[in-house]
C-alpha cells in the first residue's frame, strides 16, 4: 500500500470547514430521526439514546471518512487511484442525498404543515360547494314533483268521471288507479324533499361552522403540533357531518318516482289510448327529475376530504412551493462538503506527485538541444597558458 501523504494546512482548513458542515447535517438527521422515533413529540429515555447516537455516528463517520480519504486515495498508484476516488465520490454523494432529504423536512415541517392544513381547508371547502350545489340541484326539482302532482291527479278525476283517456268503461277505474298512484309517489317525494331541505339547511350551517372553527385554529398562534392536532380533530368532525349530507341527498327518492313514471304500461295491461296518454304526460318530467342524478350519486360514494396524516418528508413533494427554500438549504449543507472533498482531492493528489517525485531522485538535468554540435557540448574551455618563473 502507498504510504499516505501528509495533509497540508489548506485540507486541513477544508476538513474543518467540513466538520462544522457535517455536525449542522447530523442535527438535521437527528430532529428527522427523532420524528421518526417519537411522532407526537415526547421522546423517552430511549428516544434520546437512539437520537444521539444517530447524530454521533452521521458527524463522525462523514468527518473521519472524508479525512481518510482525502489521506489515502490520493497515495494509491495511479491504476487504483482514480476508481477508488469515484467510488468514494458516488457512495458520498448517495448518502449526501439521504442527508439533504432529512435536513429539507426537518427545515420545512413547518411551512409543510402550514400548506398541509390550507390545502386541506381548502379541500373541505370545495366538497362543501360540491354538495350545496347538489343539494340546490334536487331542490329544485320540486315545482317539475309539483307539476307531476297537479296534472296526474286532474287526469285521474277526469278518468274517472268520463274515462277521457282510455275510451273503454270496463277499463276507466284501472286508468284512474294508475294516474292516482302516480300523483301519490309525486306528492311523498315532495315530501321527502321538503324534509331533507330542512335536514340539510341544519348540516350546512353545521359544516359553514366547522370550517369557521378550522379558520381560526390554523390562523392561532399555539404550538404547531397541538395546532395539528386540532385541525385534525375538527377535520374528523367535517368527514361526519359530509357523510351525514350525503346520507341525506335525496337521489333515491327521485330516482323512484322517475322509475314509477317510466314504467312500460302497455307490459302492465293497460288499455292502448290509457297508456299513451300516461306516457306522453309523464315522459318529459321523469326524464327532468333524473337530469343529473349520476354525477350526484357519483359525489355521495367520494370519500369526504379531512387532514391526513402526512409525514414531513412527504411535504417536500406534496407542496413543493412552500418547501422549496428547505430544500435548496438542505442541498447546500450536504452539496458544499462534497465541492470542498473535491478541492481537497486535487491539492493531495499534486503533493503524492511531489512526494513520489522526491523519492525518486528530483528532477534529471536537461539534455542538450539536438542542434548543438556535439564537440561544442562536450570539450572543454581552454585557458590562457600558466608563466613559470626559470
Amino acid at each position: 500500500m502507498a504510504k499516505p501523504v501528509t495533509l497540508p494546512g489548506s485540507v486541513r482548513g477544508l476538513l474543518g470547514f467540513n466538520a462544522v458542515l457535517h455536525l449542522v447535517s447530523a442535527i438535521f438527521a437527528a430532529i428527522w430521526v427523532a420524528r421518526l422515533v417519537a411522532p407526537q413529540g415526547a421522546l423517552s429515555a430511549l428516544n434520546w439514546v437512539e437520537v444521539l447516537l444517530s447524530a454521533a455516528a452521521v458527524a463522525a463517520g462523514l468527518t473521519y471518512g472524508s479525512f481518510l480519504a482525502l489521506r489515502y486515495l490520493p497515495a494509491l498508484p495511479p491504476s487504483l487511484r482514480r476508481g477508488a476516488i469515484i467510488a468514494f465520490i458516488a457512495a458520498y454523494s448517495a448518502l449526501a442525498i439521504v442527508l439533504a432529504v432529512a435536513a429539507s423536512s426537518a427545515l420545512a415541517a413547518t411551512a409543510g404543515e402550514r400548506a398541509h392544513m390550507e390545502a386541506s381547508l381548502a379541500a373541505m371547502r370545495t366538497a362543501t360547494e360540491d354538495r350545496r350545489r347538489a343539494f340546490a340541484s334536487i331542490v329544485n326539482r320540486a315545482p317539475a314533483l309539483l307539476e307531476c302532482i297537479d296534472t296526474a291527479s286532474a287526469m285521474s278525476r277526469q278518468e274517472a268521471a268520463t274515462g277521457a283517456f282510455s275510451r273503454e268503461g270496463g277499463d276507466v277505474g284501472r286508468v284512474a288507479i294508475t294516474l292516482s298512484n302516480i300523483a301519490k309517489g309525486c306528492s311523498t317525494a315532495r315530501d321527502a324533499l321538503y324534509a331533507n331541505r330542512a335536514q340539510l339547511v341544519r348540516l350546512f350551517d353545521r359544516l359553514d361552522r366547522r370550517l369557521l372553527d378550522i379558520r381560526r385554529v390554523i390562523d392561532s398562534d399555539i404550538d404547531s403540533d397541538a395546532k395539528l392536532i386540532a385541525v385534525r380533530k375538527h377535520g374528523e368532525e367535517y368527514q361526519r357531518l359530509t357523510r351525514a349530507v350525503n346520507d341525506a341527498l335525496a337521489v333515491e327518492v327521485l330516482q323512484g318516482v322517475s322509475d314509477a313514471m317510466l314504467r312500460d304500461w302497455y307490459a302492465a295491461g293497460l288499455p292502448a289510448r290509457g297508456a299513451a296518454a300516461i306516457t306522453q304526460n309523464f315522459a318529459g318530467l321523469a326524464e327532468a327529475l333524473v337530469e343529473g342524478l349520476d354525477d350526484i350519486a357519483a359525489l355521495r360514494n367520494e370519500t369526504p376530504p379531512s387532514v391526513a396524516a402526512v409525514s414531513s418528508m412527504e411535504y417536500l413533494t406534496l407542496y413543493p412551493k412552500a418547501t422549496v427554500g428547505a430544500l435548496a438549504i438542505g442541498v447546500c449543507i450536504e452539496m458544499i462538503p462534497l465541492g470542498a472533498i473535491l478541492i481537497g482531492f486535487a491539492i493531495m493528489s499534486q503533493e503524492a506527485g511531489r512526494s513520489v517525485r522526491g523519492r525518486t531522485g528530483g528532477t534529471s538535468s536537461p539534455a542538450p538541444a539536438p542542434s548543438e554540435p556535439a564537440a561544442r557540448v562536450s570539450a572543454p574551455r581552454r585557458g590562457r597558458p600558466r608563466k613559470t618563473k626559470v
